[in-house]
């Protein structure tokens, strides 16, 4: 495979000669041409036509393989056929038109089998038909522009083309294909911009709908959050209640324990003092003792019963008050039973007293003042080791509250662990039961709410704001592409009316040495629009008559001909390609508009090589055109340069 330079060459080049080799009629020619013009005449069927055909394929045009078989073309009976074209390729300052070939000439060959294989080699080295295509492409010498080569018919075809693809065809004969696709590119980039930006609308649709769903769940789970950092700071609450609850019975108990055992340790003291007093009022009393013995211990006895239960009542009294407040029921009716006695039995030792003291009034009345001393003593005594014995009780029952507290206390210790750092509290236990259960509700109600919310939330929101910035700069972008294509328009819209204007004096000029007048114009476009509905129309009037609209089924067959001829020519100057061929240029005309043309195309064909191919005898007077006549016979086609 050959391989070609990644370059396009920019100088000229030239068809020298054309060889056939078992193509269609020709068993083996060679037609050597000329820069200029170069007239093949001869009788029609004579293989005049082959030849333009022969240059196409070996060119690689399109429409000529959709046509017709390639191997239909192969001589009859013969396997393998070859065109070779052969270009002038010559150095000119200090260029060569191909510049991979360093030959002074470049053979370009297409080969035809039977079988249907098909292929080109250029200098003998295989290539392919996109490096044939862009070879050429590069010397604007496409063969599929029918304003380039025009086979038999293709003038009618071109007279019956749209007009948008009259000018698409005018626009690459001239090389103006690149204001169109400069056009098209920013129409194409415009398109993908707003095709961009209904994808990112419909994106961002979606995203602000999807983010709205999220943004009320991420509130959810905000709102969910906060509630299970309130119900965890209640439990915490609810255990620190309990916890100081407890220390606070602990401290009421330890300062109750205080307080009896402070009173256990006075009355020990005033008890051994008491004992000395007694002991020394005895000895001053035992003078007198033995005779009041009987009646003075019976009295003592009786008082002692009734200070017994008097101090039984007070100390009731004080463990009614004490158990009230500890709220223990079954303990108080008890003590208020034992009281309801104790003060029962003291009215019955009351009413002894009374008795026994008539009887020792006399004698009391002389000991009075030492007797109530010793008794108070006595007395005193008696109830201070019943103090005594009331306090150890209460003391044991102090106690045991306490070890119960600190042991309530223990159970606390992992809780209050895990409570963390201490809430001061005075709410009850219930009121703050009852606020977890609450929140418990509203939690619920909540309902299912992904752990990953907040993350999906976050992703959204990321995407909606890329999207929004996106957006904006594709809203720029799309008014950039509008501004962009709109200059582009103006500027394509320019050229070709430039274009035209240039071409209308040529046309105008040709059409008049026919006696005919007519213009070539852009329909269907205003300045600055979509140019893909534009196109190219001629107008033409013959015989005087104003310039209309040309309409293939009304002009005859000659003034076809002579319109399209009298383009061609008009716009030959302006023709990017160095080679052009026209066949049967002048099917239908008169013998007048049959020579004009002739002789524009001589004068206007000098710079360039033109092929022209015509059935009829033309009177050839300018030496500058060269002149090969084909004939057929016996099967054979045969080529002779007229000199």
């Amino acid at each position: 495979m050959l391989k070609l330079s990644a370059k396009e060459p920019s100088t000229s080049i030239w068809l020298k000669e054309i060889i056939l080799e078992n193509f269609m009629s020709y068993e083996y020619a060679r037609i050597p041409l000329k820069k200029g013009l170069n007239l093949i005449s001869g009788p029609n069927g004579a293989g005049k036509s082959s030849i333009l055909l022969a240059i196409s394929v070996a060119l690689g045009q399109i429409y000529t393989e959709r046509s017709k078989r390639l191997r239909d073309l192969i001589r009859q009976g013969e396997e393998i056929a070859r065109i070779t074209l052969v270009f002038d390729n010559e150095e000119t300052n200090g260029r060569r038109p191909i510049s991979f070939s360093d030959a002074d000439t470049f053979m370009l060959s297409r080969y035809l089998r039977n079988d249907g294989n098909y292929w080109w080699e250029a200098d003998y080295k295989r290539i392919s038909y996109e490096e044939v295509a862009w070879l050429f492409r590069g010397f604007g010498l496409d063969p599929n522009n029918m304003l380039i080569i025009m086979h038999q018919n293709t003038m009618e075809r071109f007279c019956l083309t749209a007009p948008q693809e009259k000018l698409k065809l005018l626009e690459e004969a001239v090389g103006f294909s690149a204001y169109r696709e400069k056009v098209i590119e920013a129409k194409q980039r415009l398109e993908s911009i707003i095709s961009e930006d209904e994808s990112i609308s419909e994106l961002l649709g979606r995203a602000e709908e999807s983010l709205g769903y999220w943004k009320e769940m991420h509130e959810k789970y905000l709102l969910r959050e906060e509630l299970e950092e309130k119900r965890r700071w209640l439990k915490r609450e609810a255990i620190w209640t309990r916890v100081i609850k407890q220390e606070a019975a602990l401290k009421m108990f330890a300062e109750r324990l205080k307080e009896k055992e402070s009173a256990f340790e006075s009355n020990i003291a005033e008890i051994e003092d008491t004992k000395e007093k007694i002991k020394t009022w005895r000895e001053k009393l035992d003078s007198w003792k033995v005779n009041s013995k009987e009646s003075f211990y019976e009295l003592l006895h009786l008082e002692k019963e009734e200070t017994k239960f008097e101090l039984l009542a007070e100390h009731l009294r004080e463990n009614e008050r004490l158990f009230s407040d500890s709220r223990k029921k079954g303990e108080v009716d008890k003590i208020r039973e034992r009281l309801k006695e104790a003060l029962k039995r003291k009215e019955e030792l009351k009413k002894d007293i009374n008795k026994v003291q008539s009887e020792l009034g006399a004698f009391e009345r002389s000991l009075e003042s030492n007797m109530d001393s010793y008794i108070s003593y006595r007395v005193k005594e008696e109830v201070l080791r019943f103090k005594k014995d009331m306090l150890k009780p209460d003391i044991k029952a102090i106690e045991t509250e306490i070890r119960k507290v600190n042991q309530k206390l223990a159970n606390l210790a992992s809780l209050k662990k895990k409570a963390g750092e201490r809430i001061e509290t005075e709410r009850k236990q219930s009121e703050i039961e009852n606020e977890i259960s609450l929140v418990g509700v509203r939690v619920e109600a909540l309902g299912e709410i992904p752990e990953e919310t907040e993350e999906i939330y976050s992703n959204y929101s990321r995407l909606f704001d890329e999207l929004k910035e996106k957006s904006k700069i594709v809203v720029a972008n799309k008014r950039e592409g509008l501004r962009e294509l709109d200059s582009r328009n103006k500027i394509w819209h320019k050229a070709i009316t430039d274009l035209l204007n240039s071409i209308n004096g040529s046309f105008q000029q040709i059409l008049s040495c026919i006696g005919a007048s007519g213009l070539a114009r852009l329909v269907d476009v205003k300045d600055g629009e979509d140019i893909e509905n534009a196109g190219l129309e001629l107008f033409v009037g013959f015989r005087g008559s104003p310039p209309v609209l040309f309409d293939y089924h009304t002009q005859s067959g000659g003034e076809k001909t002579a319109l399209v001829m009298a383009f061609l020519l008009s716009i030959q100057q302006l023709l990017r390609s160095p080679f052009r061929a026209v066949d049967e240029f002048d099917l239908h005309m008169d013998a007048r508009n049959r020579e004009e043309i002739y002789k524009m195309m001589i004068s206007s064909m000098k710079e360039s090589e033109c092929l022209l191919i015509t059935p009829g005898m033309i009177t050839v007077t300018d030496p500058s055109v060269h002149m090969i006549v084909v004939q057929k016979a016996y099967g054979k086609s045969g080529v002779k340069e007229v000199k």
